[in-house]
């Protein structure tokens, strides 16, 4: 049903994500956005790139990216990107980053793809047609919670210490009954991990739709869920968060 948007998308994302590659480690010109979180040069490039191949082709469609904001049209359909995710990785030259666009239809994720130049894998799913990783179908994990690598979202970047004292609340809620807790900096890597089956579940606490809406897509299509405990949006493999669920709703 969406297979002609989900080719769009690949070579968007394929052409997004060769567009950034050059520059990953020298980014250029970096603007403060926030404490510890720089908005680049490349950042505004890429998403004015894939903006422009967006309305070339569906000029209707309603776009909302992260710089940009919201692009008003006529159509139920609407695009949602996040021009590099992990931003601060790919200034550094840290591979872990990448591209992230999703075509919702009423605020539903249809379609996501998932690029990362630096590792050289792109991800995609569309809507009841399952997920893969460069064309080879992928599955998440069945393992327990005591088997789990967990996924815990970055500390607040711009110094907010409530917030941060709430994350280090919740790493001591769960490290004793996962098998790993992993932080990467990217929210779009970590979800297309979670749909290989290299992680089994992440923490986010109010993500911003840009970041997840592709990556949750991609989670869900490879067999895992979406689901929420106390203020956590929680996603991977059913297992490890039906026990999450357990410890943050205080049933266990």
């Amino acid at each position: 049903m969406y297979k002609d948007y989900l080719a769009f998308a690949i070579e968007l994302g394929k052409e997004a994500g060769q567009f950034i590659l050059p520059q990953q480690g020298k980014a250029g010109g970096q603007t403060l956005k926030a404490a510890k979180d720089f908005v680049t040069e490349m950042d505004l490039k890429v998403e004015a790139l894939i903006i422009e191949r967006i309305q070339a082709v569906y000029p209707d469609h309603r776009i909302f990216s992260e710089e940009a904001g919201v692009i008003d049209g006529d159509s139920d359909f609407e695009w949602v990107i996040d021009p590099i995710d992990g931003t601060i990785n790919y200034s550094m030259g840290v591979p872990l980053y990448g591209v992230s666009i999703a075509l919702t239809y009423k605020n539903d994720p249809v379609v996501g793809v998932l690029s990362f130049p630096g590792l050289n894998e792109v991800y995609w799913a569309s809507k009841g047609s399952g997920a893969f990783k460069d064309g080879e179908q992928i599955h998440v994990r069945e393992v327990s919670l005591a088997e789990s690598i967990i996924s815990h979202s970055d500390f607040a970047k711009d110094g907010n210490k409530e917030a941060n004292t709430q994350r280090l609340e919740l790493l001591s809620k769960i490290v004793n009954d996962v098998y790993r807790v992993r932080i990467i900096g990217t929210a779009a890597v970590t979800l297309a991990y979670i749909a290989a089956g290299r992680f089994d579940a992440a923490l986010y606490m109010s993500p911003a739709f840009y970041d997840v809406a592709a990556g949750q897509l991609l989670v869900t299509e490879a067999g895992g869920v979406m689901a929420s405990a106390g203020p956590y949006t929680l996603f991977g493999q059913k297992q490890a968060i039906a026990g999450l669920q357990k410890i943050l709703d205080g049933s266990k």
